[in-house]
């Protein structure tokens, strides 16, 4: 964590003057005596430490028993001395003495351990410091969490409001075909992009596109296909083909095949009356001919994702498109969301809600496709972004759009 330190031992220790291994049983329970908080005295033999005696083995192992100091009082304090104890470098920080601690002694029955630097004594640290200074560390480290999580929450709202405000506007209507779009997003940062765009006078392209996976990056990636789009619009590229080529490589260039974009493009021609469309691996559109009142999917032509390999080319189909005609697109979340059971809503199920409703203008229609799906799941969300655009052709006079 930014800024989080843990403090080591040569930090928390208390300096305890140690005593000497000459020193009579007596005189250290003197001392002892004088300094209640006192845990333990370590002891040196010629200026070289030895081992420590502690208040507990003094009191009640040793001095514990009758005629104990009459027994011990005069010995020197070196006899009853702990030799074996517990005893740590100062750079160690207080996890790694805890870690180590709990090594020597599982139970955690140790009151005091020494702390010595190059093998010299140093001073002792208590059980207790060690695990207030540890319970300090996690409260500021938790504080430290909770703020970035705070700031981290606030970015991704923003980094999704920014998303959703690359959208275009929800319906529109051009030359007499009436375009309505949506995204049901599963997460803060969809994976999920949709987009119409005007040519010329006489032609509109659609588009729906589908990132592997969430988050910041699926947003980063379907940002990328959406300014590369426009760019090559800008630079006269006007066919579903050679704007999959061109958004290919760009997708590949912010992903590096990290992640793939499924991408659907399809232009309706008002003025030939045409559907032409090309698709990077994506879900096949649907095409209602109002005249016969068949519902078809559009399976003819196919490729590979964006960002799946450079340079790759794509193949286009075309179809007629009459006034009455609509064409659905969307993303595999409507497809792919279960009910309780896990049963999938399935294709077939998609294509007799649309065949029920297609009477419907695009913006009721697409409204009650989600609550379909909504309503079979009995979830209000989703587990994967939900993508849906329609559009009509009519036989009402031409509107241009922006």
């Amino acid at each position: 964590m930014n800024g989080q330190v843990i403090p080591t031992l040569g930090e928390i220790l208390r300096k305890q003057e140690p005593i000497s291994s000459h020193l009579p049983v007596a005189e250290v329970v003197e001392i002892f005596q004088k300094n209640p908080s006192l845990l333990a005295l370590p002891i040196i033999t010629e200026s070289t430490f030895t081992g420590i005696i502690s208040r507990r083995a003094l009191f009640y192992t040793h001095l514990g028993r009758p005629f104990a100091m009459e027994l011990f009082g005069k010995k020197p304090i070196i006899s009853l001395g702990e030799k074996e104890c517990v005893t740590m470098d100062t750079n160690l920080d207080v996890n790694q003495a805890l870690s180590r601690l709990l090594e020597f002694d599982p139970a955690l029955e140790t009151d005091c351990f020494v702390v010595t630097e190059t093998q010299r004594y140093k001073g002792m640290v208590s059980v207790s410091d060690l695990m207030m200074t540890i319970s300090m560390t996690q409260a500021s480290l938790v504080r430290q969490l909770e703020s970035l999580s705070e700031r981290i929450r606030d970015e991704v709202k923003k980094a999704g409001e920014i998303q959703q405000a690359l959208l275009p506007l929800a319906d529109f209507r051009f030359n007499g075909v009436t375009v309505s779009g949506e995204i049901t997003t599963s997460s803060e940062i969809g994976g999920d992009y949709f987009d119409y765009f005007q040519l010329d006078q006489d032609r509109i392209g659609l588009l729906v596109g589908d990132v592997s996976g969430h988050g910041v990056q699926s947003g980063m990636v379907t940002t990328a296909a959406k300014a590369s789009l426009h760019c090559l619009i800008a630079q006269g590229v006007d066919t579903p083909a050679g704007l999959l080529f061109g958004m290919n490589n760009a997708v590949l260039a912010t992903a590096r095949q990290t992640l793939l974009m499924t991408c659907l493009i399809a232009v309706i021609d008002t003025k030939n009356c045409r559907l032409t469309f090309a698709n990077a691996g994506h879900n096949f559109p649907y095409l209602h001919r109002s005249s016969s009142g068949l519902l078809m999917m559009l399976d003819g032509v196919s490729g590979f994702p964006l960002g799946f390999e450079e340079n790759n080319q794509y193949g286009e189909c075309s179809t007629s498109f009459l006034p009455g005609d609509s064409v659905l697109l969307y993303s595999d979340g409507i497809v792919e969301c279960t009910d309780l059971t896990g049963e999938e809503f399935g294709y077939d199920r998609l294509a007799t809600a649309i065949a029920e409703n297609i009477a419907m203008e695009p913006a009721v229609l697409r409204r009650i496709l989600r609550q379909e799906a909504t309503r079979f799941t009995g979830s209000a969300s989703f587990p994967d972004d939900v993508t849906l655009l329609i559009a009509s052709s009519t036989d009402k006079g031409a509107m241009h759009g922006a």
